[in-house]
């Protein structure tokens, strides 16, 4: 983004999330091909074998949620939106996951399979909603968000569109900046103790 290549940046951006992908459908045929053997590895009590082997499958849904919905949150990050993915994040897994997960488990007779639900509720939704934001992102916007944040002017050499940083602007500390400080003295000078 701060190399005002917004192109290349949404291309970035969509690579990591197919690599995100591909993670997450690799966890899932891990957590499908070794549900029946997972659990043999710590315990011999068959109620706990069969249980595992019944949410090891809903675990693995989870993670080919999970790996694209936290690929984005990383590209949010990069974007200077981190604020937007905790939103999503907060909201998908408390006021969408969470009552799920409760309704399914204590109510619907789910049990504990109904608490596993729930968080792939979430991560669904959670990788739904994320989707959503970077599939309607303006890279154009983001790349301009990108330079002003930076200070960074940028030219253009030649035809060739490389581009050359022309000057670098350092932020400046404003006279209010120590207005939280409230009536503390404001130091003379800075020291890292």
């Amino acid at each position: 983004m701060g190399a005002n290549q917004p192109k290349k940046a949404k291309l970035a951006a969509f690579v990591g999330l197919f690599c995100g992908f591909m993670l997450g459908f690799s966890a899932l045929m891990f957590a499908f091909t070794v549900r029946n053997m997972w659990a043999t590895m710590f315990t011999d009590d068959k109620e706990i074998i069969a249980l595992t082997s019944m949410v090891l499958p809903i675990i693995g849904l989870c993670e080919l949620g999970n790996c694209p919905q936290t690929t984005g949150c990383g590209v949010l990050r990069g974007t200077a939106r981190p604020k937007v993915g905790a939103n999503i994040n907060l909201g998908c897994f408390y006021l969408v996951g969470t009552p799920v997960a409760i309704w399914l488990a204590f109510y619907a007779g789910f049990d504990f399979k109904g608490l596993w639900l729930g968080l792939l509720a979430a991560q669904g939704s959670c990788m739904v909603t994320m989707m959503v934001v970077l599939v309607r992102t303006d890279w154009e916007l983001e790349a301009e968000r990108a330079k002003q944040l930076t200070g960074a002017v940028m030219v253009v050499v030649d035809d060739s569109n490389e581009v050359e940083q022309e000057k670098l602007l350092k932020p400046e500390i404003k006279e209010d900046s120590f207005s939280l400080l409230g009536d503390l003295e404001k130091p003379d000078h800075y020291s890292i103790v």
